[in-house]
């Protein structure tokens, strides 16, 4: 289950990952364990007691961090109530000294306190407050933690929607500080909250984005911990030298001073037994004898000096030695650190190709299944218009000859009845046939959705359409300005582009103004990679209302004209197939303005 301190619940460590943590967490808990004792740890008591007299003496800073003190120590006692009652002092207090980013923290503690308390509302309320201080005063970082945490208790509260909201903002932040190991757990989120949406899909495809960016986190550590244990197995075998070193310099010393201190304890016995023992003339003998006994020394301590300067000699030859075998031990070291770094920054460079690989396959993914819902919502669309035609169009002329077929009469065949219904029946039969063939050519466009485009010339084609319209011209005497005909050539499907034209220039003389010749205007351009081209004239005009209606089939806003409501549909229809689109602009009692657009791409 996810938690408020770690979001996710999927990934799992290697061993040898394991291993090297934990023995870097016991050498930072041993060296951190020398320094025990050395500070007391306060009671509750004794920090509200020094956070009161910080507030009366002014110091709201120190007061306020006495509190949170106490109200940490009772909240690990599972005393909350008195952990929620310190907190919301010291947001008091943080509000006087307009510390917004504790203010936050506090939210945030609170926050987390109601969510172990199962009080999910109030939790989602104080990490809410949390979060509005953050994004106005705080670090990327603690916005993002906030937002999985915001989204850990709207799971609990199954408002999955929301938590998927909270978590792709903060996977935003986190793609934008290009953070792995924070992608990692909002992808983990990701999948588990779509699971408990009941998506697997979605669950499959961030579990997937999780276990990627997991292994990629798990092998940037497992360098890191391999780089801090080389540098302290360095250290170590760096301190075992010098001390090694200083016990030689010592045994050196000590040494000579026995070996002295010998000499000194014997010549003294000898003194004190010549006194006590010889006459004069004895102890001028052994004087003399003594005095060659010095000499004798002084030829030893000559010969020992000597030696003790070849021991010397020796032991530094010997340090000398080490001090080379060290130099020579940190020099490969060093170059099997650069080796490494070097290894290392190879490997950040992988990794950072395959975060932009996965980035760019994320964004293409994310493309093609944009394209496909559009797609998908489009052909519902259509499904729903083809729905509305069946019910509609094809139900009144089947309907029409059912009850006609009933009022026949079989009994005379002859009866001068029979002819009136057999002549309603043909009608019908045309309507039908006339329905069932304008859903042929919708189908027969849509279908045809990858025909190649060519290079087809306009002007071309707005000839040979006005010489097809030429009676119903000259019967309305409309006129046809083509002096903004500013491209010759185009990408198109030319026989769509001849039907586009042939329905707009005909709906403008059928719905023309009974007061006013029909003028109309025909403009084209090449402009930002697309082509251009818009049909204007000063007919009746379309009401606010209707716009969104005229590209529907069997849509007839008027009852003027003897179209079937089907042309403006099948120039929506067309221009979307060469993956263009029309847009239309009309004043009633004006005109309109119909103009399309059609990438100039193969």
């Amino acid at each position: 289950m996810s938690s408020l301190v770690k979001p996710g619940r999927y990934g799992f460590a290697d061993p040898t990952t394991c291993i090297l943590l934990l023995l870097l967490l016991a050498i930072a808990q041993l060296a951190a364990g020398q320094g025990e004792g050395t500070s007391k740890k306060m009671t509750v008591e004794e920090c509200l007691s020094l956070a009161d007299k910080n507030k009366q003496a002014g110091d709201v800073k120190e007061a306020t961090r006495y509190l949170n003190e106490a109200a940490m120590k009772v909240w690990e006692d599972k005393n909350y109530d008195d952990a929620i009652n310190y907190f919301n002092q010291s947001i008091e207090l943080n509000k006087q000294i307009n510390n917004a980013s504790g203010i936050a923290k506090l939210n945030s503690n609170l926050g987390m306190i109601y969510s172990d308390l199962r009080e999910f509302e109030k939790s989602l309320n104080y990490f809410q407050a949390s979060l509005e201080y953050r994004l106005r005063f705080g670090e990327k970082t603690e916005i993002i933690s906030t937002h999985i945490n915001k989204a850990v208790v709207l799971n609990s509260l199954k408002r999955y929607n929301e938590a998927i909201l909270s978590l792709e903002e903060a996977l935003r932040l986190s793609s934008e500080m290009s953070d792995a190991n924070q992608m990692k757990s909002c992808y983990g989120m990701l999948a588990e909250t779509y699971e408990k949406a009941g998506n697997q899909e979605k669950t499959i495809y961030y579990f997937n984005l999780y276990r990627t960016f997991h292994e990629m986190v798990q092998r940037n550590k497992l360098s890191d911990a391999k780089r801090e244990i080389e540098a302290a197995r360095l250290h170590a075998l760096e301190t075992e030298l010098q001390k090694q070193q200083k016990e030689l310099k010592l045994l050196a010393t000590s040494q000579q001073l026995k070996e002295k201190e010998g000499e000194l304890s014997t010549m003294s016995n000898e003194m004190k037994t010549l006194l006590n023992n010889n006459t004069k003339q004895q102890l001028a003998v052994s004087l003399l004898r003594n005095q060659l006994a010095l000499d004798n020394i002084k030829i030893a301590e000559t010969q020992a000096r000597n030696s003790a300067q070849k021991m010397w000699m020796t032991i530094s030859i010997a340090g000398l030695t080490v001090v080379i075998l060290f130099a020579v031990v940190l020099y490969r070291n060093y170059w099997m650190k650069k080796k490494l770094n070097l290894q290392l920054s190879e490997q950040n460079e992988e990794i950072k190709t395959l975060n932009e690989s996965l980035e760019s396959q994320v964004m293409k993914r994310t493309m093609e299944l944009q394209s496909t819902l559009t797609d998908l919502k489009k052909r519902n669309r259509d499904l729903d218009q083809f729905s509305h035609v069946i019910s509609h169009n094809l139900r009144g002329p089947v309907a029409n000859i059912l009850g006609l077929g009933k009022v026949i009469n079989l009994d005379n065949p002859s009866d001068p009845h029979n002819i009136e219904v057999f002549h309603r029946l043909l009608g019908s039969t045309k309507n039908l046939d006339a329905v069932v063939s304008d859903l042929s050519v919708i189908l027969q466009v849509q279908d045809n959705q990858s025909i190649p485009k060519e290079e087809v010339e306009i002007s071309g084609i707005v000839d040979s359409v006005t010489n097809s319209l030429r009676t119903e011209m000259e019967a309305t005497n409309a006129e046809i300005n083509i002096t903004n005909m500013k491209i010759v050539k185009a990408l198109a499907v030319k026989p769509y582009l001849e039907s586009i034209i042939y329905n707009l220039l005909s709906n403008a003389i059928k719905y023309r103004a009974p007061l006013r010749i029909p003028i109309i205007m025909i403009e084209s351009k090449l402009e930002g990679g697309n082509f251009f081209l818009s049909v204007t004239d000063n007919g009746t005009g379309i009401s606010d209302s209707n716009l969104e209606k005229v590209f529907e089939p069997y849509k007839r806003l008027t009852m003027n004209g003897s179209g079937k409501g089907l042309g403006l549909y099948l120039v929506r229809t067309q221009v979307e197939a060469m993956g263009g689109r029309v847009e239309v602009s009309s004043e009633e009692g004006v005109g309109s303005r119909f103009t399309i657009y059609i990438p100039q791409n193969s």
